[in-house]
């Protein structure tokens, strides 16, 4: 039985390694003389998402934009959720670099890169989508010291973006953190959210993301969070009693590219790569604000009761979370203190500039 599981996944390995060979980075000329044509670079883009969801409409953008602005010199092919294996095959595929670029976000980035896990610190960011967008754009403490850390493991980190604010959808009111003790909620495998939940009470149950609607289904887990356009994409609601605008996170994910790769690049194309992602950037935020109206509309239309958290009632949930910042310190180092104080600072200071 050993033998005959080693024969598949040696036989699995070969399949994906021929896979990405056959779309991999590539320098092509056709014809001879002057009809030679100019050396075409070819990226794979790899995200977590299904096709149409958010981080799929970014990397659909990116390839249209890179596309036309090299006059085709740069193509990009992109893959979606599961095609070449888990979430975190896809960040180890980057990291060595089996694919040049991918979407990437810290519930899955968590183990290679523990400082990461800062960005799943619940009631960290602000209730103010426009002060989470600034601060994603400018934080010291994101594209210095947090960015080294990607860096020290061959991955280089563009820009870090949002998806939208995090809801719960569950079988019951979750108001209290009492209604919340027990509650099989669905988590991504990073122990910081994992551990997050526990302070609030649930009973935490890392599930991979292809497997939560039928968990849903089947009262195998009793909620999850995800942002309201994955939500309706994914038909949660329709297995789920609530949906909750608790505004106790926001999901955040960051683009990045092999470091090697990315540095073997000339100058010309490591600049039009950079631009081409800021100005992606930009057009995400509007983007994910209109998915996430479009889905909420659509939401409404079924048998659910919405909820939208009072204040003292995320106060409530967010003193109970607090214990996880120490715990983040506590398990990564000196560094994460370092980064986290940083991170509150500048998110205070966003506050302030913006009039919060």
């Amino acid at each position: 039985m050993l033998k005959q599981k080693s024969v598949w996944l040696i036989v699995s390995f070969v399949i994906v390694s021929l896979l990405l060979a056959a779309c991999g980075s590539s320098n092509t000329s056709s014809g001879s003389g002057d009809d030679v044509t100019e050396a075409t670079l070819t990226l794979k883009f790899a995200h977590e998402e299904n096709d149409g969801d958010v981080q799929d409409l970014y990397a659909k953008k990116f390839k249209e934009l890179i596309e036309e602005k090299s006059d085709g010199k740069i193509q990009v092919d992109i893959f979606t959720a599961g095609t070449l294996g888990t979430n975190m095959d896809v960040l180890q595929s980057l990291q060595t670099g089996a694919i040049e670029l991918a979407i990437t976000s810290p519930g899955f980035s968590g183990d290679i890169i523990p400082e990461s896990q800062i960005m799943a610190i619940p009631f960290l960011f602000s209730d103010d989508l426009e002060v989470n967008r600034k601060v994603l754009n400018e934080s010291e403490a994101l594209y210095g010291l947090l960015a080294e850390k990607y860096e020290e493991k061959g991955i280089k980190p563009f820009k870090f973006w949002l998806e939208g604010f995090m809801w719960w959808t569950s079988n019951k009111p979750l108001t209290t953190p009492n209604e919340m003790k027990g509650f099989k909620m669905r988590t991504m495998p990073t122990s910081l959210i994992i551990k997050s939940y526990e302070y609030m009470g649930a009973n935490p149950t890392p599930t991979d993301s292809g497997e939560i609607y039928t968990m849903l289904q089947t009262k195998g887990i009793d909620g999850q969070e995800n942002p309201l356009f994955y939500i309706y994409n994914s038909h949660f609601h329709e297995v789920q009693d609530y949906l909750i605008e608790s505004k106790h996170h926001i999901y955040t994910t960051v683009t990045a590219a092999n470091q090697d790769f990315f540095d073997s690049l000339n100058e010309e194309e490591q600049q039009l790569i950079a631009e081409v992602i800021e100005e992606v950037n930009d057009w995400s935020f509007d983007m994910q604000e209109e998915e996430a109206q479009k889905a909420l509309a659509e939401i409404k239309n079924v048998d659910i009761e919405i909820i939208e958290l009072t204040s003292e009632q995320r106060e409530a949930f967010k003193e109970l979370s607090l214990p996880v910042r120490e715990q983040f310190v506590n398990d990564v180092g000196e560094d994460a203190q370092k980064i986290l104080e940083i991170l509150e600072a500048d998110i205070e200071q966003a506050e302030q500039e913006l009039g919060n």
